[in-house]
């Protein structure tokens, strides 16, 4: 929709293909319902994959401010949330994907519902797109915008990328990423339903590749909610090598393990209370025993029993539970993609291809993914007008 507001204008025939049955309906799904467009933080370092550094040429060209103001001219101001979030004033994601639809509308595009492109074939300097109805058009450049293969109950496949490689290019495997956890202990699980704001880090080799810290919760396979999320690429990728690194939780990351230890001590000053009776008023309910487990601590024991070294490992198990991660979960739960179309053959410029000419890829199909939080859709919406406003 963005490549095709900005493809508008001086008489150009622009024609969109949708294979759905109405546009956006990713979009409605973003931000938990209310789109979170963008983000005040935009920095190279929330990007992943063989070149991040690609965004830098990108955002420079179409920043977040332009973004922001091209959605203020189609009605839909800002509001910011936490962490520098970005939402629509109205918090709906619907409001989006109308205000878009409308603009897409106005400026003139041809929108074709229930049109997927099976195939495109270079014809001289013009293109043949075939739908899987057998629908031929011909167009002198073509947009690739069909975004990843992540989220499939909205309709993401990889057709985009069979596109791509059809037209030449090289595209880097994909892998899952932004989704839950596996987690291989199976003792955790009795944790299902519980939410606890923690600490979460990838572990590979002694040293953290990455780290989180907000809502946990705890499920039926492993961990889900924002800090999981937050993590879950480095631990796939780490997986999909051959590699398994550990996911540790730190269970109270405001308090240091002396200023834990402190409060626990101040806990069983009541030596008649058992261990898990005596640590209620910090935690949940179902908490202590399973921790108890990790730590080799019988939680019924009296906590005038309690060992100094039963209460250093305890204290060390709520501050480094060290957790297995397990195989990714499908491409169906996750946020987003990683790996796409190699970036060494796109001109981040315009987002043409350098292979050929009058092709231009865009948003999630790159080999750029970006953090939780609104890095995603900037990307989409930047390199969606930089390769409309290539037409002009």
């Amino acid at each position: 929709m963005m490549a095709a507001c900005f493809a508008c204008g001086e008489s150009r025939e622009v024609v969109l293909f949708e294979k759905q049955k109405k546009l956006g309906r990713k979009i409605l799904v973003t931000g938990n319902g209310r789109c979170n467009i963008s983000n005040r933080f935009i920095d190279p370092v929330r990007y992943h994959g063989k070149n991040p550094l690609f965004v830098n040429n990108v955002f420079a060209r179409f920043s977040p401010d332009d973004t922001e103001k091209f959605f203020l001219s189609i009605g839909i101001p800002f509001r910011e949330g936490k962490d520098g979030k970005l939402y629509p004033a109205s918090l709906q994601a619907s409001a989006v994907v109308s205000a878009l639809e409308y603009e897409v509308h106005r400026r003139g595009a041809d929108v074709r519902l229930h049109r997927r492109i099976d195939r495109i074939e270079q014809k001289g300097a013009k293109f043949l797109l075939v739908t899987a109805g057998k629908e031929e058009s011909v167009f002198d450049a073509v947009i690739l915008a069909a975004g990843s293969c992540a989220y499939s109950p909205v309709g993401a496949s990889k057709i985009g990328y069979a596109l791509a490689e059809s037209l030449q290019h090289r595209v880097v495997p994909c892998f899952p990423a932004i989704l839950p956890l596996n987690i291989l202990e199976k003792n955790i699980r009795r944790l299902q339903g519980m939410k606890w704001d923690c600490g979460v880090a990838v572990v590979h080799n002694g040293a953290v590749v990455a780290r989180s810290e907000g809502e946990l919760l705890f499920t039926g396979y492993g961990l889900s909610g924002p800090a999981a999320l937050e993590v879950s690429r480095a631990a796939n990728e780490l997986v999909l090598r051959g590699e398994v690194p550990d996911i540790t939780v730190d269970f109270y990351p405001e308090q240091s393990e002396d200023d834990l230890s402190a409060t626990i001590e101040g806990l069983l000053s009541d030596g008649g209370k058992t261990l898990a009776f005596a640590l209620s008023g910090i935690m949940n309910e179902r908490l202590p025993r399973v921790l108890g487990e990790f730590a080799g601590v019988d939680m019924e024991k009296k906590a005038s029993r309690v060992s100094r070294a039963e209460k250093k490992a305890l204290v060390k198990v709520l501050k480094h539970l060290t957790l297995t991660s397990g195989g990714p979960r499908d491409f169906s739960e996750a946020v987003i993609a990683a790996g796409g179309v190699d970036v060494s053959e796109i001109n981040p410029a315009t987002m043409e291809s350098k292979k050929v000419k009058n092709l231009y890829i865009t948003g999630e199909l790159l080999d750029i993914d970006g953090d939780s939080g609104g890095f995603n859709l900037q990307f989409a919406w930047s390199t969606g007008a930089l390769a409309g406003m290539a037409q002009h």
